[in-house]
């Protein structure tokens, strides 16, 4: 017993004086003043938009202990996960549509194309959601063309649409069927999550009416799970300011930067040369010739450099109307 009230004596600390303990409480208060600041906007947090990948950052506070609450991790979305959470919520405030096919769709479109005489493009139409009438203003009057059955249903503004909203809701089945997408994927999508990324863009850009609050916040969900997905915040060549999203071989999903609405779709150039394509086989003698002074044209195969615009497509503004004229 002598022996553990010596052990006892060799720990025990003396109670310290009131003004010390007075001292360490302002201390303290001084040091989370200091530290407590508000929550800075996403777009000045000082991340590198230019590269930023879709990974999660797992971020340890604090150093105690497993039962300390201050060493429990915390999650960091990245810039990309960012913009789509962000956007997902932008889709959920948007008003429930019924579209019907004798409906039209209003837009305000603008693009870069390099081959047209001015490349930057802008303009304004109309097109019946069914797909059969497109209307334009010519001299101050509104001309209608159509009706015509060319398109394919799925491409018009109403069948794109009903195939989003036919989507799941649930992120790994609808990234499951995205993929499913043969129609939709492009030939340079390598894997599986392009495809999906590929498809959801393509779908987005077919449908200027975009998909059900619910679906389309979705399908940004599942986007945000994505490895690798990268953000580009340079603005459009058209001027309109844009955040871009994209996997590797895979058109960029515009965003308004401020709004976070879906704006369309850009092509940046992956500096890789294009080989030289096989001609299709049955070809007459005539068509052969025409092919190989095609595909000899030295032109046809210059690549722009890496991260050039190739091409962008934008609708600014869209609207539901009853009537071509209506905005």
């Amino acid at each position: 017993m002598e022996e553990i009230e010596i052990v006892k004596q060799m720990f025990a600390e003396p109670r310290p004086e009131p003004s010390v303990i007075a001292a360490g409480r302002e201390r303290v208060a001084r040091g989370t003043r200091r530290r407590t600041r508000r929550a800075a906007p996403f777009w000045a947090a000082g991340v590198a938009l230019g590269a930023a990948a879709a990974t999660v950052a797992v971020v340890t506070v604090g150093s105690g202990g497993s039962g300390d609450p201050a060493a429990r991790p915390s999650i960091r979305l990245s810039a990309a996960q960012e913009v789509l959470s962000q956007a997902a919520r932008s889709a959920e405030r948007e008003p429930a549509l019924t579209p019907r096919p004798g409906q039209w769709v209003y837009y305000r479109f603008a693009g870069y194309d390099p081959k047209r005489k001015d490349p930057v493009y802008r303009g304004e139409g109309w097109q019946r959601l069914d797909g059969r009438q497109d209307a334009s203003r010519i001299g101050g009057r509104i001309v209608v063309s159509g009706p015509t059955t060319s398109e394919p249903p799925l491409s018009t503004p109403l069948g794109a649409w009903r195939r989003l909203a036919g989507l799941p809701t649930e992120p790994r089945k609808m990234l499951a069927a995205l993929r499913d997408q043969p129609d939709l994927a492009p030939d340079g999508a390598a894997s599986a999550d392009e495809r999906a990324f590929a498809g959801a863009a393509e779908l987005l850009w077919d449908s200027p009416l975009g998909a059900p609050p619910k679906v389309q916040s979705a399908l940004y969900r599942a986007l945000a799970t994505l490895p690798g997905v990268r953000v580009d915040r340079a603005p459009d060549a058209v001027g309109e300011p844009a955040v871009g999203l994209s996997l590797p071989h895979t058109e960029e999903i515009l965003f308004d930067p401020r709004t976070y609405r879906y704006l369309g779709g850009r092509t940046l150039s992956d500096g890789v040369q294009m080989k030289r394509p096989q001609p299709p086989a049955g070809l007459s003698a005539a068509k052969r010739r025409a092919w190989d002074a095609w595909a000899g044209d030295p032109a046809n195969y210059r690549v722009p450099p890496a991260g050039a615009l190739v091409s962008s497509r934008l609708r600014p503004v869209v609207k539901l109307v009853d009537r071509p004229g209506s905005r």
